[in-house]
């Protein structure tokens, strides 16, 4: 009888966890156990807030409407549903977070390059045929009214040109414009017309877009 009684009780235990771990999302997350951070060491989320936002599953589907944030050190997202935690660490290729000042939109499938693999989410800047992109390895601790405006001074931003990831820096005009050089002088050009100074991301998604758009009037010749 006292078997009996352990077995239902044990039951009753595993079924009780089981609701408090519910996933209504369908992403068929991992249950985790957030640990809390030691002494002295970094956050290892690009924001330290959970945000409505959308994750692009290999399969081609959206799921909406998901707590989620960004673990940069794992490379991965973390999610809340129901009453549960849960990490997703494959099976994703594209998430959205909506902050409310700024749309932050990751995905992976690039090239590998350095220690970066084709698993790795980047966040995408511009999304052309050329391609600007930043991979984040700290948190974002304030965010601007326009966060591409002022580049976080531990990120690393990459142009995808050819199939081939390319790392820039804004500091230095020569690192993107020689991958540019195909149209330097309509480059040179936009430049000065725009008053581009490279001050932030947004005067290289500048260059990109009339890249492409003059690449595409001539017929990508």
């Amino acid at each position: 009888m006292k078997c009996v009684l352990r077995f239902f009780m044990l039951s009753f235990f595993l079924w009780s966890n089981a609701l408090l771990a519910q996933d209504s999302t369908g992403l068929a997350g991992t249950p985790y156990q957030e640990t809390a951070t030691a002494d002295g060491e970094s956050s290892p989320y690009l924001f330290k807030d959970y945000y409505l936002g959308t994750v692009r599953t290999n399969d081609d589907i959206v799921h909406d409407g998901v707590k989620i944030r960004y673990d940069l050190k794992k490379d991965e997202i973390e999610y809340k549903a129901d009453s549960g935690l849960f990490r997703v660490s494959t099976g994703v290729k594209e998430f959205t977070i909506p902050t409310g000042t700024d749309l932050y939109i990751f995905k992976n499938g690039f090239p590998a390059v350095a220690e970066q693999t084709d698993k790795s989410f980047y966040r995408v800047i511009y999304d052309g045929n050329t391609k600007l992109l930043k991979k984040y390895v700290a948190p974002i601790k304030v965010e601007k009214a326009s966060a591409t405006r002022t580049m976080e001074p531990t990120a690393k931003l990459y142009i995808l040109k050819n199939d081939k990831l390319n790392p820039v820096q804004l500091s230095n005009r020569n690192s993107f414009l020689k991958l540019l050089t195909d149209e330097k002088n309509k480059m040179n050009y936009i430049i000065r017309e725009s008053q581009l100074d490279f001050a932030g991301d947004d005067d290289l998604r500048t260059l990109l877009e009339e890249y492409d758009s003059y690449k595409a009037g001539r017929g990508g010749n």
